[in-house]
């Protein structure tokens, strides 16, 4: 007989309790994302150094990311999402506060690659996670829904970001650099108290893993091996990695964008981009019933679809109110699409292998934002935001075509899932019609 207490994607039944906990822990998390992802091009600016440094700051970020995606998800699949989240959470607080206190630009890089190493250990924590402690009558909402609150989270942390540094000016009389920095400091605490919430969470890593036999044991020595994925989930994720450089390109510099094309202060643009991630939130709540009932699939297809018009739009509107417009609209479509991502790989690999397709998926983000942030610096240092809006819209159309016709292509070939706890879907998730297809992807896959 089964223990009750274990769920995972084939139980029959879930309660929303550590889903919950789960959310709150991750919102916690977010605090310091937020804070940096607002407030570190300011302080980057305040210290008087160019955009090439914003630029491959953010690289390194995302380089770090790259550097622990390996090693969580080995960690996840062998020692459990507890460990590694919690290890995650230290090292990205850790990095994200160091940053914050430095002022050379090696020691900004080093501190980014630390803060994006812990970063890219929480996403591909967090996957793996929200699939042990839910079943697939409410996985999308699940998925969705903890975006959703991430990014409504974020309208607060947004907002708190851009009025604690003006605070802390007028109120103690202090420089605008030393404001910055207790605002980076303040939301670095959060991120690591994410951590600390997530550990005590019920439910978690409750599947025992299955035994390892014969010449299963001597494959599963290499961390190469436990990283293996199926051919055509490795061609998906690579343009995944092309549609994502769109946004890498551009994202880091929406808040030079308001402050520079639209004269706005720093203040104003933090409670516009609060609204902005309230409204965004409210959508995404209604995107993971949309997906339950349309398909996860076409619900995607549409919102990456929407992204290369958005960009193109922002790049000729001269007016702050159908900037504001646009920029809602480019603003929706990652979280909106990531969680729907995030479903479809999970749900193509067995419990044991969630890990692995996380760490790939992940990579997918980070090398985007790795290629995506520097080429970004450098040119809006050389050219302006015309000229990078348009590139990236190119960059997203191409990318989003792509992967519309790999996935299509992927479902009409019959690749059936194996972790929905669906009738003929794999059963456990390790059984034989699964494993003949694991084989290491590409390198660069």
């Amino acid at each position: 007989m089964s223990d009750p207490r274990v769920r995972g994607p084939n139980s029959s039944s879930t309660g929303w309790g550590p889903v919950g906990g789960l959310f709150a822990a991750n919102v916690l998390f977010g605090a310091g994302l937020y804070a940096h992802a607002f407030l570190y091009n300011f302080y980057l600016d305040a210290l008087g150094l160019p955009e090439g440094v914003m630029g491959l700051a953010a690289s390194f970020l995302t380089a770090g990311g790259l550097a622990a995606l390996v090693p969580t998800g080995v960690l996840v699949d062998r020692r459990g999402t507890r460990v590694a989240y919690g290890a995650s959470a230290l090292l990205g607080a850790a990095g994200l506060a160091a940053g914050a206190l430095v002022r050379e630009p090696l020691a900004i890089y080093l501190a980014a690659f630390a803060g994006g190493a812990g970063t890219a250990g929480w996403r591909v924590s967090m996957g793996p996670a929200v699939m042990q402690l839910t079943d697939p009558s409410i996985r999308s909402r699940a998925f969705s829904w903890n975006v959703a609150l991430l990014v409504g989270s974020g309208a607060f942390w947004v907002g708190a970001a851009g009025q604690v540094p003006v605070w802390i000016q007028e109120g103690l009389g202090v420089s605008r650099l030393t404001g910055l920095r207790v605002g980076l400091v303040a939301g670095a605490v959060g991120t690591a108290l994410a951590g600390a919430v997530f550990v005590l969470l019920p439910g978690l890593d409750g599947r025992r893993r299955r035994p390892v036999r014969g010449t299963e044991r001597t494959a599963s020595r290499g961390i190469l091996d436990g990283l293996r994925i199926p051919v055509h989930l490795g061609l998906v994720v690579a343009l995944v990695a092309l549609w994502m450089t769109a946004g890498g390109l551009v994202i880091p510099f929406f808040n030079l964008y308001f402050l520079r094309v639209h004269a706005l202060p720093v203040d104003q643009i933090g409670w516009l981009f609060a609204g902005v991630q309230v409204v965004t939130a409210l959508v995404l709540f209604g995107s993971g019933s949309i997906a339950d009932r349309a398909g996860t699939r076409p619900t995607l297809f549409v919102w990456i679809l929407l992204f290369a018009p958005a960009l193109w739009g922002l790049a000729l509107v001269g007016t702050l109110a159908l900037a504001t417009v646009l920029y809602l609209i480019q603003n929706l479509v990652p979280p909106a699409t990531n969680p729907l991502i995030d479903q479809i790989l999970l749900e193509e690999v067995p419990q044991e292998r969630q890990g692995a397709i996380s760490s790939w998926r992940n990579g997918a983000t980070e090398i985007s934002g790795l290629v995506g942030s520097a080429a970004g610096g450098f040119v809006l240092e050389a050219t302006g935001f015309a000229v990078l809006l348009g590139s990236a819209g190119a960059v997203g159309l191409v990318g989003a075509v792509a992967l519309v016709l790999a996935l299509r292509r992927s479902r009409s070939e019959g690749v059936a899932p194996v972790a929905r706890g669906e009738s003929g879907a794999g059963g456990t998730g390790g059984g034989p019609s699964v494993e003949p297809a694991l084989r290491r992807s590409e390198e660069g896959s």
